[in-house]
């Protein structure tokens, strides 16, 4: 139910891609990308901001422009995750992060990103090297809710139980390209970027960037990374820097004016993680937009994902998940649509906090589950409880009172919501990115604050410098 994201849920691109990839037309790879491109939005999201993504498309379709698939199509999009990246589907699909336009200090390094990305799609990378790898999370004992929702006689009551699984499983992924294909999406990207009229030492400049982000995290935990699937080496990194000056760089002007200008369009947008998409605290899962809040088992590991949240039980052998199960439905339609389909399913009614509810529950040998569903604002919930079946006695009270946790978020919860977002901010004669981070009361470290503005953190800044800062806030609700 969260939107924050996790791993992203990549079904397999090709059918044995690797060896069959000569076989698939042109017409369904754009089909399978398109399909694909659908649940990177549903999954990942995108950022919605509608002038910076002109903005990256313009880049990127200026520097289409002058590749071997100039006729395209092609399509640019932002998705909204903090870590830095940025990949490529097949058909023309290229994303890039807001967590990776946040390091971003020129357009030529923008440009550098896209430009390896779509060297990546013309040169059949992609195809070639999509895998699938699932990745399970600490909720993984969700894959047993399938197998009880084939028995379920009705298909809305059996597609509710076993997508509330799904959605908290994190699927497949795009596996690491090789080192021959990088150097190749290096070699294309950059001399796209030449043709463009960009400096094709761009990619060059954000590639060290990155590194001294992986540095500076040393042994945190990062989801979706850019160097994760596009793996760096000295010899890279090398040959990228000897290409530069060999590339005729044609005339061109870039689309944004100037390192001011490039700041203005990337100032706003949230960096970190957005409390929009869903907070935890403690076993507390809140959901701002939704203006939503539910209590799980203490000691029960919570997962948030963009469709869902839940906890697993301490021993893995019981499994708590929220989601929506209908939008713009009441509880009344939804229950006369699963009676429609099987009747006597045995809902029982009542309200939790004056909201209509029902709830039901299903058994094999294996299995018990309790399905609560609840009636808010429009649209209906579903609080799925799975357990094996010799443990329902032992989880069937938590799961109700789990289930009765359910409300909207206090006053208290309201105003402790606090976002982070890219405010650009002028430097005073001599500083240190330590005084910057001081004067302007950035959440960011001085080594964050140096590694987003590829300078070092002792360096002396020039009076009127413009630097990226993280400035903390009052969170801005969406929907409101």
């Amino acid at each position: 139910m969260s939107e924050r994201p996790q791993q992203t849920r990549f079904t397999a691109l090709l059918v044995a891609v690797t060896a069959l990839v000569g076989c698939v037309s042109p017409a369904r790879i754009a089909e399978l990308g398109a399909e694909e491109a659908t649940k990177v939005e549903q999954s990942m999201g995108i950022l919605g901001d509608a002038e910076i993504e002109r903005y990256v498309a313009a880049i990127g379709h200026k520097l289409a422009a002058v590749s071997d698939r100039p006729q395209g199509p092609w399509k640019f999009q932002i998705v909204d995750t903090p870590e830095p990246n940025a990949f490529a589907l097949p058909g023309g699909y290229i994303y890039v992060s807001r967590g990776l336009l946040a390091l971003v200090n020129s357009e030529d390094e923008l440009a550098g990103v896209i430009g390896h990305e779509i060297g990546h799609v013309t040169a059949a990378h992609v195809e070639r090297r999509i895998r699938a790898s699932v990745m399970t999370s600490p909720v993984s004992i969700a894959s047993g809710l399938a197998g009880l929702a084939t028995g379920i006689l009705s298909p809305s009551l059996g597609r509710m139980v076993s997508s509330s699984g799904q959605a908290l499983q994190t699927g497949l992924v795009i596996a690491p390209y090789g080192r021959a294909q990088e150097n190749e999406a290096d070699r294309i990207g950059q001399t796209l970027a030449a043709r463009a009229g960009y400096d094709p030492a761009g990619i060059s400049n954000f590639l060290h960037t990155l590194e001294r982000e992986v540095a500076l995290l040393g042994d945190q935990p990062r989801e979706r990374g850019f160097l994760r699937t596009h793996p760096i080496t000295a010899d890279r990194i090398a040959k990228t820097q000897e290409r530069s000056p060999s590339l005729a760089r044609m005339p061109g002007q870039s689309i944004a004016r100037d390192r001011a200008d490039l700041f203005a369009r990337l100032e706003g947008i949230v960096v970190g993680a957005d409390p929009a998409h869903g907070v935890i605290r403690d076993n507390v899962a809140i959901h701002p937009e939704l203006d939503i809040a539910i209590t799980f088992p203490v000691g029960w590991p919570l997962a948030n994902t963009r469709q869902a949240v839940g906890a697993a039980s301490p021993e893995k052998d019981a499994l708590l998940v929220a989601t929506v199960a209908e939008r713009n439905t009441s509880l009344d339609a939804l229950l006369a649509k699963l009676e429609r389909e099987q009747s006597g399913l045995g809902f029982e009614r009542f309200y939790i906090r004056d909201l209509p509810a029902a709830r039901t529950q299903m058994s094999d040998r294996n299995r018990f589950i309790a399905l609560t569903l609840i009636e808010y604002r429009g649209d209906v919930y579903s609080l799925l409880g799975q357990s094996a079946a010799s443990s329902a006695a032992r989880y069937n009270k938590l799961f109700d009172s789990t289930d009765r946790s359910f409300r909207a978020l206090n006053a208290g919860e309201w105003q402790s919501l606090e976002e982070t977002r890219l405010r650009i901010r002028q430097a005073r004669a001599g500083q240190t990115a330590a005084a910057v981070m001081e004067h302007t009361g950035s959440s960011w470290s001085a080594e964050q604050i140096a590694v987003a503005n590829a300078i070092d953190a002792e360096q002396p800044l020039g009076a009127g410098q413009l630097l990226k800062v993280g400035i903390p806030q009052a969170y801005t609700p969406r929907n409101r």
